[in-house]
This record gives C-alpha cells, structure tokens and sequence, in this order.
C-alpha cells in the first residue's frame, strides 16, 4: 500500500471513530467503513469512507424524506455509497 493510501486511511479511521454517530444520524446509514471507492463501475485505488444503505435514493428523495443527501467527500475523504438491499446478516 502506497503511504498516500496508508495515510488516508489513518484519516478515514479517525473521522469514523470521532464521527459515526454524527453521519449514521444525519444520512441515515445502516453501515460504514473504509475501502477504495468506485468510480463508472470500477474499483480506483482512492481510499474512501464506505457506507452502506439498503437502497439508493436520490436527492431529491432524500430531501423529501427529511435526511440530508450524503457528500462527496468528508473532511477531505472521499464517500462512496453500496446499496445492501437484503442488508447485512449473521452468518
């Protein structure tokens, strides 16, 4: 792993461990992480905040539903939303 990468996921470790609560909250997620984002159905190698939800919403649904629309990034971390639509379970 490059020192950038190494880097920035110290950063998104530290944002979920000061934060999680706050953005499971404010953007109604059900689970979060960090990993490489996805970008035109490829996997990069930028590391982002990983939050999972049962299903997509747009914007506008979102605002219609009175939660505030997740944002590209977070204190400098890219985000990346995966729909889980069964959602996790025990194994």
């Amino acid at each position: 792993m490059e020192k950038q990468n190494i880097d920035q996921t110290e950063k998104a470790k530290d944002i979920l461990k000061r934060r999680s609560s706050e953005i499971k909250e404010k953007y109604s997620v059900n689970q979060m992480g960090i990993g490489y984002k996805m970008e035109n159905g490829k996997l990069t190698n930028k590391v982002a905040l990983i939050f999972y939800v049962k299903k997509k919403k747009t914007k506008e649904e979102l605002l219609s539903e009175g939660i505030t629309p997740m944002p590209t990034e977070i204190d400098g971390i890219p985000t990346d939303i995966v729909a889980v639509p069964g959602g996790f379970k025990p194994r």
